[in-house]
């Protein structure tokens, strides 16, 4: 997928469309102030100064024709000088920031690049590049309206839009994520003066809400880490808080869930953890492992990308977690009212965990990686910590929901039909072991969801002030009530929320596995707190 050299124009299938390519300026770095963010409280505390950027010389004006043409390149972007809030070592990062949009709604990406341009750095750091799909009929005026929108807030913003039928590759966000990071890196590529250890992609939702803290803490991780920052792989927790309160209560107790899964290997001396959405790497490491895939199996990218990245560097990156909670959206439905639409968010929810457990393709494709390190020079890491690791997080992902609800469910039966009489006294005394186990697993469930409710709310209050200094207040803010009647609700039905999320759409993907490996990627519908919703 190579873009060729910049020019006046670029060509599409013929067709010649045009193209705006503006340089950058390097920030003037007047006064800065050092932060030092070593844990999610301190990180969420720190309050920072609105940065205002000032024009330098906008050149022309963001034209494009949509007249029966899908352009291969949106591009956009002023020059600016702006103050940065803190400087490490006289150096700056260029985040490069992927948004993937697939059939996703207007708002939601108009909402997502507002808040990031509210933040000081974006006119002097962030790259962003809007990942689109050719095929959608809607892409191309998105596009236009967004980059002519927000032109002027960042240093740089186009749209890249992945061909339709590319032979092996699926229609989603793995191949919009691939296809606009191949962009990044043949863009950059061409520089050679240029340092690609500090330059970081960032892939998110499109949905996804980033502090400007986010981006503060890779700096400071980036450059602590003097010796071999290009081995960093970020990592950061997620935390559904926008519009959890209007969501039914299955639904919320499976996001919630969802983000614990997340959230449980990123403990201090962790030997690696795996993404949940949005990450970011050095570009130079993503040009060394060759960019993102984009076939059938790579449907989940962002575990997939860090198991690429793994085996491609042999084993030798540092999963670094980023102290800074990522705000995402619980699913949603305008079609109907009532139950009519809690059913509704049932059955997209659904699609969605389908989705998520179809990546149980990713636990083959790390036997493969395993299994062809044994005949190369790198085979001591199948043996390294680092690697079982990474394999009990896979069995966790995709074999323990289908063990532990199959387990349950012949053991009830079991019991139910055999007294105890007949049993022998070392199955007798499994049985009462395992319901011990049980009970102990479902109160020590609730007491993480009492803590989780007031991190919950800790992490929607520090976002609250933070979007209120940068003068965003529709952004979506839910909060817990620890004795709400839903809230309380969801300390009995979380097995139901688990069961019905997990083990159930993992059995379904596995057994599809023996007929396809391919997905048709459907988008679940998202809150809209964007222009046309305010």
């Amino acid at each position: 997928m190579d873009f060729g050299e910049d020019s006046a124009t670029r060509p599409l299938d013929g067709l010649t469309l045009p193209c705006v390519d503006r340089g950058q300026v390097k920030p003037d770095f007047g006064s800065h102030r050092s932060i030092v963010a070593v844990n999610f409280h301190d990180v969420a505390l720190q309050r920072r100064h609105s940065t205002t950027p000032k024009s330098v010389d906008t050149e022309d004006a963001f034209e494009a024709e949509l007249a029966g043409n899908v352009p291969l390149s949106v591009l956009g972007g002023t020059q600016f000088e702006a103050e940065p809030d803190y400087l490490v070592n006289n150096q700056e990062v260029v985040h490069a920031i992927i948004l993937p949009n697939y059939e996703e709604n207007f708002d939601t990406l108009w909402t997502t690049l507002h808040v990031l341009a509210s933040h000081p750095r974006a006119a002097s750091q962030y790259e962003i590049y809007l990942a689109m799909e050719q095929k959608e009929l809607e892409a191309p005026a998105k596009a236009v309206s967004l980059v002519s929108t927000f032109e002027t807030r960042f240093s740089h913003i186009e749209a890249t839009f992945h061909p339709s039928g590319v032979p092996g590759e699926i229609a989603g966000k793995s191949s919009n994520v691939a296809y606009a990071a191949q962009r990044i890196i043949n863009s950059h590529r061409r520089d050679d003066r240029e340092d690609l250890t500090n330059k970081l992609i960032t892939v998110i939702d499109a949905d996804t809400h980033l502090l400007q803290d986010y981006f503060n803490e890779i700096q400071r991780l980036h450059f602590d880490d003097i010796a071999s920052p290009e081995l960093s792989f970020y990592t950061c927790p997620i935390i559904f808080d926008r519009n959890s309160s209007e969501t039914p209560i299955l639904v919320r107790c499976a996001d919630m869930m969802w983000a614990f899964a997340g959230v449980s290997a990123m403990y201090p001396g962790s030997p690696i953890s795996i993404p949940t959405s949005v990450y970011t790497l050095p570009l130079s490491m993503a040009e060394r492992v060759g960019g993102w895939d984009s076939d059938a199996g790579a449907i989940g990218e962002d575990m997939h990308m860090l198991l690429k990245c793994y085996f491609a560097m042999d084993g030798n990156i540092t999963t670094r977690v980023v102290a800074s909670p990522v705000s995402q959206c619980n699913i949603s439905s305008n079609e109907h009212r009532g139950w009519r639409q809690n059913m509704d968010i049932l059955a997209a929810r659904y699609r969605q965990a389908l989705r998520h457990m179809w990546g149980a393709l990713d636990t083959g494709f790390f036997i493969r990686q395993s299994a062809a390190n044994l005949s190369r020079p790198s085979w001591r890491i199948l043996f390294s910590g680092t690697q079982w690791a990474l394999a009990h997080l896979l069995f966790e992902a995709h074999f323990l929901p289908c063990h532990l609800i199959i387990t349950l469910a012949i053991s009830s039966i079991y019991s139910a039909f055999i007294s105890p009489e007949s049993m022998h006294p070392d199955l007798e005394w499994t049985f009462q072991f395992t319901g011990v186990l049980r009970v102990c697993s479902f109160i020590m469930m609730n007491i993480c969801m009492i803590v989780y409710g007031h991190w919950h709310n800790f992490c929607v209050n520090t976002r609250l002030t933070d979007m209120m200094d940068a003068g965003v207040p529709d952004a979506g803010f839910s909060f817990r009530n620890e004795w709400n009647g839903g809230t309380l609700l969801e300390r009995i039905l979380f097995p139901v929320a688990g069961t019905l999320f997990g083990p159930v759409p993992a059995i379904q993907a596995v057994f599809s596995h023996f007929w396809t490996d391919r997905l048709v990627y459907k988008v679940s519908q998202k809150p809209s707190f964007g222009p046309s919703s305010v």
